[in-house]
C-alpha cells in the first residue's frame, strides 16, 4: 500500500527509477538472437492451440488430467528446444534435420520470389519426407526462417501424440492403461529429445495414432471416417511412405474386427475402407495399398543394399545375413534386437550421444519392454481380434522395418515412432501383473484394471 501511495504521489521520480530498468531490459533483448525473441513469441500460441485441440477432442472428466500432462510436456520440450538451439546446435547436424531447414528455405525463398515452386525444382538432391519439407517451407514463407519455430510446432505434434495414446489405451482396455501409455508418451527421455528437434519424427508419431485412433473406432454411425483415414493416409505418405502403406495394409486386414455392427454393415464398410486407402495409395504412385512400393523395397535385395548403406560409422552394426530368403529369415531374430534392445550398456561408450542412452535403457526401456511382452501374450490369450489393429501393427511394422537398419543411431531414433504402441502394451503388461500379485489366491479373473468396467 506505501509503495503503490509514494508511486502516485511521485510520478516523475517513479519514471526516473523505471527507466535504468527498461534500459537493461532494451539491452538484454539486444543480446538475444531475434529468433529466440520470436520463439519466445511463437511458444504460447502453440501451447494454447495444443490445449484447444485437446480439449475439443476428450470429456469434460477427461480434460483436467491431460491438461496437465499435456501441458506440463509440451512446456519440457520448448525448454528443450531451446535449450538445444542455444547450447548443443550441432545436434541434430549428422542427422536429417541438417538438411530439412536449407531446403525448406530455399523453397520459401523461391515461392517469395517466383510463385510456386517444387521441392525437386529448388533442391537438387532432396532428402526425402516432401510433406514435412513443405510444411518447414510455409511456415518460413509466412514468419521468416526460423528453425526453432520447427521445432516448438514439433513439440505440439509430439504432446497430440500422447493424447491420441491415451484415447487408444482407453478405448482398447481401460482409463488407467491410457493414462499410463500417455504418460510414457509425453515424458520418456528419448520422446522429448527427438520430438524437440527440426525432424519428422514427431508429425510421423501423430499421423500415425491419430489414423489408429480412427481405425479402431471403426465407423459408428460416420461415413465421413473413412474419407478422413484417407486423407491422413495420404499426408503420412508425404512424410515417411513405408509407415503410411504399413498402415494401410493393417487397416484394411483388421478394419472388421473394430466394427461392432451387424456383419453386413461390417464386411461393407471394411470393404468401402479398403477401396478408399488402396486409391489413395495408388493415386499417390505406390500402387493399391501401396504394393508397387513394396515389390520394390521389401525384396530381400533391397533389404540388403538398405542395411548396407547405413553400415557406417561407430555405430554400425553386422550386415551380414547371408544370401537369399533363408538368410533373411536366419538374420531377422537378430534384427529385432538390434531395432528393438541396442545399443547394450556396454556398447554405447563411443561417444556422449551413446552415453546418454545408458540410464534411459537400462531404468526404463528394458522394464517396458517386458511390460509389453506380458501385454501382448495378455491380448493374445483374450481379445486377439479385438486389439488385432494395435499388436498385427505393431508387429508388422517391427519385422519389416528391423532388417533394414546397419546402424544403431538411425534405428535408436527410428524405434521412438513405435514406441507409443509398445507404451500401450506395456500398461497392460503393468496392470495385469500389478493384478495377479495383489490377487494371488483368489478366484477373481487378473485383468480387472486392464479392461472397462
Amino acid at each position: 500500500m506505501r509503495t503503490r501511495t509514494w508511486i502516485n504521489l511521485h510520478p516523475l521520480a517513479t519514471t526516473l527509477l523505471l527507466v535504468p530498468l527498461f534500459a537493461l531490459i532494451g539491452l538484454g533483448l539486444t543480446l538475444v538472437n531475434p529468433r529466440y525473441i520470436t520463439g519466445s513469441i511463437a511458444a504460447p500460441a502453440l501451447l494454447g492451440l495444443g490445449l484447444l485441440w485437446i480439449r475439443a477432442n476428450v470429456t469434460s472428466a477427461e480434460w483436467p488430467w491431460l491438461m496437465k500432462v499435456c501441458g506440463l510436456a509440451l512446456i519440457l520440450r520448448f525448454i528443450t528446444s531451446f535449450g538445444l538451439e542455444y547450447l548443443w546446435s550441432s545436434f541434430e547436424g549428422t542427422s536429417d534435420g541438417a538438411a530439412y531447414g536449407p531446403h525448406a528455405a530455399a523453397i520459401a525463398a523461391a515461392w517469395r520470389r517466383f510463385g510456386w515452386a517444387s521441392y525437386a525444382d529448388v533442391v537438387a538432391t532432396p532428402v526425402g519426407a516432401p510433406g514435412y519439407v513443405y510444411l518447414s517451407a510455409s511456415v518460413f514463407w509466412l514468419f521468416g526462417y526460423n528453425t526453432l519455430y520447427m521445432k516448438l510446432i514439433n513439440g505440439l505434434f509430439a504432446v497430440l501424440s500422447a493424447l491420441y495414446t491415451y484415447k487408444i489405451g482407453k478405448h482398447f482396455f481401460s482409463e488407467q492403461v491410457g493414462r499410463f501409455s500417455a504418460l510414457a508418451t509425453a515424458f520418456m527421455p528419448s520422446m522429448i529429445l527427438w520430438t524437440s528437434q527440426n525432424l519428422k519424427d514427431s508429425l510421423v508419431v501423430f499421423l500415425s495414432m491419430w489414423v489408429l485412433w480412427l481405425a479402431a473406432q471403426g465407423i459408428g454411425g460416420r461415413l465421413d471416417r473413412i474419407p478422413l483415414l484417407g486423407g491422413i493416409i495420404a499426408l503420412l505418405a508425404t512424410v515417411r511412405i513405408e509407415t503410411a502403406i504399413g498402415l494401410g495394409l493393417i487397416i484394411a486386414l483388421t478394419y472388421i474386427f473394430q466394427q461392432r455392427s451387424n456383419l453386413v454393415i461390417r464386411i461393407v464398410s471394411t470393404a468401402l475402407s479398403v477401396t478408399v486407402l488402396g486409391l489413395t495409395l495408388a493415386y499417390s504412385g505406390y500402387g493399391f495399398l501401396g504394393q508397387d512400393f513394396l515389390e520394390r523395397t521389401l525384396s530381400v535385395e533391397a533389404i540388403n543394399a538398405k542395411r548396407e548403406s547405413t553400415a557406417y560409422g561407430g555405430s554400425a552394426v553386422e550386415t551380414g545375413a547371408g544370401s537369399g530368403v533363408r538368410g533373411l529369415v536366419i538374420f531377422l531374430p537378430q534384427a529385432v534386437i538390434n531395432f528393438l534392445l541396442r545399443p547394450w550398456p556396454w556398447e554405447a561408450t563411443e561417444s556422449v550421444n551413446q552415453l546418454m542412452t545408458i540410464p534411459e535403457s537400462v531404468l526404463i526401456w528394458y522394464p517396458l519392454f517386458g511390460f509389453a511382452l506380458v501385454g501382448l501374450l495378455w491380448c493374445w490369450r483374450t481379445k486377439a481380434l479385438q486389439t488385432s489393429l494395435l499388436w498385427v501393427y505393431l508387429l508388422a511394422a517391427t519385422v519389416a522395418a528391423a532388417p533394414q537398419y546397419g546402424n544403431l543411431g538411425t534405428a535408436y531414433r527410428h524405434r521412438v515412432q513405435l514406441w507409443p504402441c509398445f507404451f500401450i502394451l506395456a500398461g497392460v503388461g503393468w496392470y495385469v501383473w500389478k493384478d495377479r500379485r495383489r490377487k494371488q489366491g483368489s478366484t477373481q479373473p487378473a485383468s480387472l484394471s486392464v479392461e472397462q468396467r
